[in-house]
């Protein structure tokens, strides 16, 4: 019993790494792409941007990348970030609306950090990427904590039924 209980710990101890590596990952991400609201803006320029799209035997995932210029007191910069926390998904349709506005902007408007101009961002805010990431890290540590009651309850005896069992 006490083998068994020490690989369930040891089996199940990695799916709450992976969700609270997930849940920390997507309010990490909040917190940078809320602070970005007051960074400083600069007008900057799209050099390229363009739909990249990875399939799998199963699925399709799309993600818009774009490579912009920007200066900050006399410093030119170049920076590829979307947004904190932006990531590929199967929605092509949001992609699109992406690439269509950055390949149809003259100008965008760079938000950089600064402390650190190098660092820089086209947009902020909680989007669907990170809330992606937080429902589905929520509900992995759900399901795992789920499952470990599960275990728990299914490796110990019943003892209510057998102390209340009558027998003559």
């Amino acid at each position: 019993m006490r083998a068994s209980m020490g690989f369930f710990a040891a089996f199940i101890s990695i799916f709450y790494l992976a969700g609270f590596g997930m849940l920390g990952y997507g309010i990490w991400s909040i917190k940078r792409s809320n602070e970005v609201e007051s960074w400083p803006t600069t007008n900057g320029r799209v050099e390229s941007c363009k739909l990249v799209s990875n399939a799998d035997g199963e699925s399709t995932t799309y993600k818009v990348e774009v490579r912009y210029r920007y200066r900050v007191k006399g410093q030119e910069y170049a920076h590829d970030k979307l947004a904190f926390g932006y990531a590929a998904s199967s929605g092509l349709s949001a992609h699109r609306e992406i690439l269509s506005r950055l390949e149809n902007a003259r100008s965008v408007t760079v938000r950089y950090d600064p402390i650190d101009p190098q660092t820089a961002v086209l947009s902020y805010g909680v989007h669907r990427s990170i809330q992606f990431v937080i429902a589905f890290a929520i509900t992995w540590l759900l399901f795992v904590v789920g499952f470990t009651a599960i275990w728990w309850v299914a490796s110990n005896n019943d003892s209510v039924l057998l102390q209340n069992l009558i027998t003559p």
